[in-house]
């Protein structure tokens, strides 16, 4: 299990290897102000990766590339990368412990600004409302102490507003060590769901059941906590995959257990279940059993509207541990209970363990694929699943597409 973790780890410094040619100092030079689509380039050479924050006016044009040469922000260690309104906020991982807001200043252009430092990993970060997020970090084994630590940060200016260091983390260390999966605030609660996992095996012996956490918010006190058998653990490692929020304050949570994606065993199907706004319990009356209808396991997912999600799913239940291996892309319908392929994108790897790079806008879904010839990204059309391939990206992997006014 060890050398499958290793292995992972690597699809998670670098799907390819690219070199580039540039200097730092001229980085920035030649960006242009005010190119709304903003993307998170991860550039690996000679085993260690660098991240490029990036600008581009046309997701589509295939005429040029999208590249950091002398253009961007540079970023060095791992980091992950989630928007809220007009922020990206830049979350380190693998031993970075800090996150910084991207935003764009008055002149148009992309600037770092803030920098939070916090004791671990941020492993929970979700949006409340218009003005702040929600952050959680969690001691990474028992010996690092039994206290959860929430946040509240504004997401204009970027400051820490109010912090809660008292909470236990029990009851979510009641098998084993539990792994966030994904975290999202609702009708008053913030809901956390994770994947029990033996910090030194990795092993997953209690996969058979699905676990979120509910705490009060703002004071961030446990209320309860949620439990279902019909399907396994909620979401994977280190992906933020577990929970989604509909136009209904609504969430889905979907159950992955898939050996390629993190679990040590697969006992359940995967699908989807659903917690109405503000509940504290799964609606008995909701439930998609995603692989019984397909013979996939979901393992990246975006939520449109509508009740329409883009998704990578496994085209084998027998990849490698830890692979993230054989994707296909899918448009599903969580009421209709649906799913359709997207033929035009080719079978292909994900990135690992990390929030799944997609973005949309306009009825259509623009996500970066690693294909045999390079990294392009695809166009989705929501309504009939067609896809178009437009820019080349220059990168070994994109950790994040997003737009910013």
């Amino acid at each position: 299990m060890l050398q499958t973790m290793k292995k992972y780890f690597s699809i998670i410094l670098a799907a390819l290897s690219v070199v580039l040619t540039s200097c730092d100092e001229d980085m920035g030079s030649t960006e242009v102000p005010n190119q709304p689509y903003v993307l998170a380039l991860g550039i690996t050479a000679n085993n260690t990766t660098t991240y490029y924050v990036v600008t581009t006016d046309d997701l589509m044009r295939t005429d040029r590339t999208i590249n950091a040469l002398a253009n961007g922000i540079e970023q060095t260690g791992y980091r992950d990368y989630q928007q809220a309104e007009q922020t990206i906020f830049s979350i380190g991982g693998m031993g970075v412990t800090s996150a910084t807001g991207i935003q764009r200043d008055d002149n148009g252009y992309i600037q770092e600004r803030g920098n939070f430092v916090f004791n671990e990993t941020p492993i929970g970060f979700c949006q409340v409302d218009d003005r702040h997020m929600a952050a959680l970090e969690l001691p990474t084994s028992t010996n690092k102490g039994g206290q959860l630590t929430f946040y509240t940060v504004d997401i204009n200016t970027l400051a820490l507003d109010h912090k809660v260091s008292t909470t236990p983390v029990a009851p979510m260390d009641n098998h084993d060590w539990p792994y966030v999966t994904g975290m999202q605030y609702a009708g008053g609660n913030l809901y956390v769901s994770y994947e029990p996992m033996n910090p030194n095996t990795f092993s997953s012996d209690y996969a058979d059941t699905a676990f979120v956490a509910v705490y009060s918010y703002p004071d961030c006190q446990f209320k309860t906590l949620i439990k279902d058998v019909r399907f396994g653990n909620i979401g994977s490692w280190n992906a933020f995959n577990g929970l989604q929020k509909d136009e209904n304050g609504d969430l889905y949570a979907m159950s992955n257990t898939s050996m390629a994606n993190g679990f040590s065993q697969s006992p359940k199907n995967s699908g989807f279940l659903k917690i109405k706004a503000g509940e504290t319990q799964f609606d008995p009356d909701y439930t998609f059993d995603y692989q019984a209808l397909t013979g996939q396991k979901v393992a990246h997912w975006l939520y449109l509207g509508n009740g329409k999600v883009f998704a990578e799913v496994t085209t084998r239940l027998d990849a490698a541990p830890w692979s993230d291996a054989d994707l296909k892309c899918c448009v599903i319908d969580l009421v209709k209970k649906t799913s359709t392929d997207v033929t035009d994108i080719p079978v292909h790897n994900g990135n690992g363990g990390r929030r799944f790079a997609c973005f949309a806008e306009n009825g259509y879904v623009y996500t970066p694929i690693a294909t045999d010839g390079g990294v392009y990204i695809y166009r989705t059309e929501i309504a009939t699943g067609k896809a178009v391939r437009g820019a080349r990206i220059e990168a070994s992997f994109v950790g994040g597409v997003f737009k910013v006014k």
